[in-house]
């Protein structure tokens, strides 16, 4: 088989949009609106939407810089817009073991996880079901465009202080930005290199991810 076959020819694409760029522009926006009194706040280190905007840019930014560590063979699309209503996915990742649909939280505090729970200092959040539905998204998404279904999981990537596994979920995988980097190289490969580059053109179009997954 000649190289050719391995290409895929790609004119509209997603690459070059850097990891945390949404939150980054999200955060220059609203310190925009009241420039002084944000100053304040930030010498005051009072905790803000433009505050909690940044810190997320800054998780996203760092998550974004171990997927970039994945080896060869690995495609890392950050930012990815989704719908008409500002959604968006922070990382998809496709190679041999997959697609993954990677959200990150950067947080301050003890994450506390249990298999259809995950809490921060005791208090519940909804990022498990969240993450499981970008996924089950993507999946209808790429099943649209490449006309079967891809393996598509959902990752939460947090950065926190302390963590309490009492188990892991089956449906999403929770780690840290490093600990999921490690952890998808370990997968079983599930897809050729052809379906790999395949996929990774569908991702890489922004008509995949905009309007309604049929």
């Amino acid at each position: 088989m000649s190289d050719e076959a391995y290409f895929v020819r790609i004119d509209d694409t997603l690459v070059g949009r850097r990891a945390g760029g949404s939150a980054a522009e999200k955060a220059n926006e609203l310190r925009s609106q009241r420039p002084v009194r944000n100053a304040l706040d930030r010498l005051q280190r009072k905790k803000t939407d433009e505050r909690a905007w940044r810190k997320g840019a800054r998780g996203e930014r760092f998550n974004g810089w171990w997927l970039g560590r994945l080896p060869a063979g690995w495609h890392v699309f950050h930012d990815i817009p989704v719908g008409q209503r500002g959604a968006n996915i922070d990382h998809v990742v496709v190679g041999s073991a997959g697609v993954f649909t990677v959200n990150t939280k950067n947080v301050s505090g003890r994450v506390w996880l249990a298999p259809r729970e995950l809490r921060v200092d005791g208090h519940k959040t909804d990022w498990l079901p969240k993450a499981a539905h970008e996924a089950t998204d993507a999946s209808k998404r790429l099943t649209a465009v490449l006309g079967r279904t891809p393996p598509v999981k959902g990752v939460l990537a947090i950065l926190a202080d302390d963590w309490t596994i009492k188990e892991k979920p089956a449906d999403v995988h929770v780690g840290t930005p490093r600990g999921v980097k490690q952890w998808l190289v370990k997968q079983s490969a599930v897809l050729t290199p052809r379906e790999v580059n395949e996929i990774a053109a569908a991702i890489n179009k922004p008509s995949t991810w905009t309007g309604t997954p049929r």
